[in-house]
């Protein structure tokens, strides 16, 4: 989940770089949010006793990049200590991106398996729906049901198996 900060310098960064220079931002951005899988890397990131520019040089170092804006980006991060933020910024960032091209993310979430011929016929029926173009990912969800939901556009509708028995009983109850 994005945080508000990140949203802040993801805008910031679209802002300052351009929404072309972007897409590459985003490449450094992918790298760095991979990294943050690493234990030992969050040990680096979140250590006190490891000095500001030591965490700079070793964030730099795992990047190839020569463009100025990006790199004072991070050591602007790295300064007010933000560096945690990266996964997020990277997040908000791929949204802006898919955004502007019009294309949105289709989670769906569900407690069982949905094979890829329903999954297709859900994406083709809400991109005509909305109007947009939509990538599919898929989540397991424990309670009983299915949920959809179009991040981006903020278009969610679930099927639940408690609340539609919630439901039949209160209907069944209000008849009497």
């Amino acid at each position: 989940m994005t945080s508000i900060v990140s949203k802040k310098y993801t805008k910031a960064l679209i802002d300052s770089i351009g929404l072309k220079k972007a897409k590459s931002a985003l490449e450094i951005f992918k790298t760095l949010n991979d990294c943050f899988m690493s234990e030992k890397f969050n040990y680096i990131i979140n250590s006190p006793t490891i000095k500001k520019n030591k965490k700079e040089s070793f964030i730099l170092s795992m990047i190839e990049t020569k463009d100025e804006k990006i790199i004072n980006f991070i050591k602007l991060l790295n300064q007010k200590n933000r560096l945690n933020e990266i996964p997020f910024i990277y997040d908000e960032l791929k949204k802006s991106i898919n955004s502007s091209n019009n294309e949105y993310e289709l989670v769906i979430q569900s407690s069982f398996d949905i094979d890829s011929k329903e999954q297709e016929h859900i994406k083709k029926e809400l991109s005509e729906k909305l109007g947009v173009s939509l990538y599919v990912t898929t989540k397991y969800m424990e309670i009983e049901g299915i949920k959809l939901f179009v991040d981006g556009i903020s278009v969610e509708t679930s099927f639940l198996k408690y609340r539609f028995s919630s439901n039949l009983k209160k209907h069944i109850l209000k008849a009497f």
